[in-house]
């Protein structure tokens, strides 16, 4: 069974109030929720029930109902149908994006209209929100980013390989130890070799830069200089400096140069970073 609609009506008369309350009450899409007589209850009532519907009087004592609307933070608007006995303010409440503007006295078909019309508005928020839902449960067994599955979803292509979670190096006894990625705080290289420095230690691996490259996330990973490559995610600070050139702070403040032809692409990452967070 579909959860019905939670709705605030507002009005500061108190039959009005009564009267719409039954009528909505008889529509089992829509469940009242609370009710105000004045519009500082109502943008209280709203802040605090974060109902779906906002049914809401034009006229009331103090703030009136355009200027309540406008009073209301956007992250907890609900969607709004104003009810007045007058026909004056419809243009002004359209333009605050109102689902419906309903003529008082309304009756039990005309409410279920408006409800009606409230639904058709909600399902593809509904639906994204489902989308977004499944996503995130197949992010968590894939190891993909929701970004990436997005992208994914608008292909015919096979679900893409997710990166490796762990990185697999052998110690100075020839045995195999699997580093996790996300402990990785920078690599730089070492002749032909590469330094793993981890949260707690540094391992030394035989392989290219770029090789290397291709086993780590890209969206986590950057490459800051011809010899070194840090993890995003362990970035505290970025401090410009001279010739196009700046310093990254670690945690525990180890400071790494950016050399001014990776620059551009450092910000590059942490700008995709940021759109991916």
């Amino acid at each position: 069974m579909i959860k019905p609609l939670t709705a605030l009506i507002v009005d500061d008369e108190p039959l009005a109030l009564e009267g719409l309350s039954l009528r909505l009450a008889k529509i089992p899409e829509i469940e009242v929720i609370g009710q105000a007589e004045n519009g500082d209850d109502a943008i209280r009532l709203c802040h605090e029930l974060c109902p779906d519907v906002l049914f809401l009087d034009l006229q009331l004592p103090g703030l009136n109902g355009i200027e309540v609307v406008q009073a209301i933070q956007t992250d907890v608007l609900p969607m709004v149908v104003f009810v007045s006995a007058y026909s004056d303010y419809a243009l002004e409440a359209f333009e605050l994006n109102a689902i419906d503007y309903v003529l008082k006295p309304a009756n039990l078909g005309r409410l279920q209209k408006t409800v009606n019309r409230i639904l058709e508005r909600r399902q593809p928020r509904h639906a994204e929100q489902e989308k977004y839902r499944l996503l995130q449960a197949l992010t968590e067994t894939s190891g993909l980013a929701v970004a990436e599955l997005e992208s994914w979803l608008e292909t015919d292509n096979p679900l893409p390989a997710a990166q490796n979670k762990d990185l697999v190096i052998k110690n100075s006894d020839n045995e195999q130890v699997f580093v996790p990625v996300d402990t990785i705080r920078w690599i730089d290289a070492a002749g032909d070799y590469m330094c793993v420095h981890t949260d707690s230690d540094t391992h030394v691996l035989r392989i290219t830069m770029k090789k290397l490259q291709t086993l780590l996330d890209e969206t986590q990973f950057a490459r800051i200089h011809k010899s070194t490559i840090v993890n995003l995610n362990h970035v505290t600070a970025i401090r410009p400096m001279r010739n196009n050139e700046s310093l990254i702070t670690l945690q525990e403040q180890v400071e790494l140069k950016v050399s001014r032809n990776y620059s551009k692409a450092l910000q590059q990452f942490v700008a995709k970073k940021k759109t991916l967070s």
